[in-house]
């Protein structure tokens, strides 16, 4: 092998094993602290605004694809208790058992701020959600703490805390909302 040849081999060598060197711990790490795409974005903000959209309009299956299989709640802010974890179809039928005894509830979810990389998101929001029956609502606005993780289905909500910001109206509608799912079942 001539002078030149043996140059070329050992540069070729040197520049392979730099490039593999810089290459390939970016390559295994790029799953995990990947920035969001703008898809990803979207794809957050969907489901974060479309759990309150479907709960509205009483759409659970459209409710449960934006969920992960177990989620946590954290109310505490407004109705005290502890924060709790539940797989999904309980938690959807504690909304079950609330919801569908108002006339009408209106979850207005606005300002939606999406943080994260990878697999994993954060996503704050506002909330005024608006209670009805008859002439009488409950409504409160809040912030929403939205964490989510990327599944092979999707993103899904893991996580809902909910921060009181202001009440307006008659909580006593959460009772009466209780009390006609109640007797709607029987």
């Amino acid at each position: 092998m001539n002078r030149v040849s043996r140059r070329f081999v050992l540069v070729s060598a040197v520049f392979a094993a730099t490039f593999a060197a810089i290459s390939l711990p970016a390559l295994s790490t790029t799953q995990s602290t990947a920035a969001l795409t703008v898809e990803d974005r979207n794809a957050i903000a969907e489901a974060v605004a479309g759990i309150g959209f479907y709960a509205d309009l009483r759409e659970w299956n459209r409710v449960k694809s934006y969920l992960a299989a177990r989620v946590t709640t954290d109310y505490t802010s407004l109705f005290g208790g502890e924060v709790a974890t539940s797989d999904r179809d309980s938690l959807i039928a504690q909304w079950q058992d609330l919801l569908p005894g108002f006339d009408a509830t209106q979850h207005l979810i606005t300002n939606i701020v999406v943080e994260g990389a990878g697999n994993d998101a954060v996503a704050r929001s506002h909330v005024r959600a608006s209670h009805w029956i008859d002439a009488r609502f409950w409504t409160v606005g809040a912030s929403y703490l939205h964490r989510l993780v990327r599944t092979p289905e999707g993103w899904r909500v893991s996580a809902i805390a909910i921060r009181r910001l202001y009440e307006e109206g008659d909580r006593a509608v959460l009772t009466v909302a209780t009390d006609r799912v109640s007797a709607a079942a029987k």
